[in-house]
């Protein structure tokens, strides 16, 4: 586990981010569909956007029920891995009444809009206060959808969620998305905690999962820490990691906080982390796989949400390797709220203050 700070590694100087998108109200991450030209542009305040051809279109508008405030608002966004088909999308918000709500949309490739009257709940979590909801969702190498959650918000697992296995807060759950005999998901059979109160959990021990992707097989997260350490774990997606407990409060980090001993527990330890102070939450991103900058192939990009930095890593051998610093190459980002892929791979990062930029070589 070392700090991104003391990777000292001769970089490349041919690299820019290239603004493709401005003036839109808190963007947070972007998505698109495999081999589809488009950016969907999930925003804070309930809108969601289609950045095609250059031209920016809102094609969702939740606002009239999303709660944008602090923490909360329009915070994910996943497209049916059969999208190009299917035309099904998931978008995942926070309500005025501080429910987390996953819901499915149709898009109408027609009037490149999504059909409201298509909405269909999926799941649905009341959380106890209006930050570390998480949000993040995507669809795993399994076909499932996959959640995170935070703690519950508060300061040092006030709500005594993260090692509580029985409620989703803290936790990542695990759905298929195809309804069930009595609910509008089914849970997958090799699940951990099937016959417990709460079958969709996967793993917990999270505070606040702000940010997560697949890469193949492998799940990468990034928790943002209380006071003492950001991190990102990478583990295996699927029954493979299933009810694994990635440490919150019994640690941070690499540090025990809530256990003294929790060196002796059986968690999982990130392979990143980074002390908290200027740099104040992290900011979890992608593996590359575009094409435009073949020497960035296999490299994770993350970075944090008040100092702007962006950062990369490889993941060989269940360890960090081939660490960098962008930031003096590419600058801070203002606000840097997320990232994201589009259809061909190429990597995108977002601003709060309402731009999207794309990383390309320097021509």
């Amino acid at each position: 586990m070392i700090s991104p700070s003391i990777a000292q590694e001769s970089l490349p100087t041919s690299l820019k981010l290239t603004p493709v998108a401005s003036g839109l109200n808190s963007p947070l991450l972007v998505v698109a569909a495999p081999n589809e030209p488009g950016l969907f542009i999930v925003q804070q305040n309930g809108v969601i956007a289609l950045l095609m051809d250059g031209d920016v279109a809102d094609v969702l508008d939740l606002s009239a029920i999303v709660t944008f405030r602090g923490e909360a608002g329009m915070l994910g966004m996943a497209l049916h891995p059969d999208f190009t088909n299917n035309d099904l999308a998931y978008v995942s918000y926070t309500t005025g009444n501080l429910v987390s709500m996953i819901e499915e949309y149709r898009f109408d490739r027609k009037s490149q809009s999504f059909d409201i009257a298509s909405a269909r709940l999926i799941y649905s979590l009341k959380q106890p206060a209006g930050n570390h909801n998480g949000g993040m969702i995507a669809f795993g190498p399994d076909g499932f959808l996959y959640a995170g959650f935070g703690d519950g918000g508060g300061a040092f697992d006030t709500f005594s969620n993260g090692q509580n296995f029985d409620t989703a807060l803290g936790s990542f759950i695990r759905i298929d998305i195809e309804p069930g005999s009595f609910t509008p998901y089914s849970i997958p059979a090799d699940n951990p905690n099937i016959s417990g109160p709460v079958p969709e959990n996967w793993i917990y021990g999270l505070r606040n999962p702000w940010r997560f992707s697949f890469d193949g097989d492998l799940l990468y997260i990034a928790d943002v820490g209380q006071s003492d350490r950001e991190e990102i774990h990478v583990i295996a997606a699927g029954a493979a990691s299933s009810g694994l407990n990635l440490g919150w409060p019994l640690a941070e980090g690499e540090l025990c906080l809530a256990d003294a001993d929790c060196k002796d527990r059986d968690l999982d330890w990130p392979v990143i982390t980074y002390q908290t102070g200027a740099r104040c939450a992290i900011t979890g991103g992608n593996v590359y796989r575009g094409t435009a900058i073949p020497g960035l192939t296999s490299q994770y990009f993350y970075g944090d949400f008040c100092s702007g930095e962006v950062f990369s890593f490889a993941y060989e051998n269940g360890k960090a390797t081939d660490q960098r610093d962008w930031t003096q190459v590419l600058g801070a980002v203002e606000l840097l709220s997320g990232f994201g892929v589009d259809g061909f791979g190429e990597l995108y990062l977002t601003s709060l203050a309402g731009t999207i930029f794309r990383l390309d070589p320097e021509s």
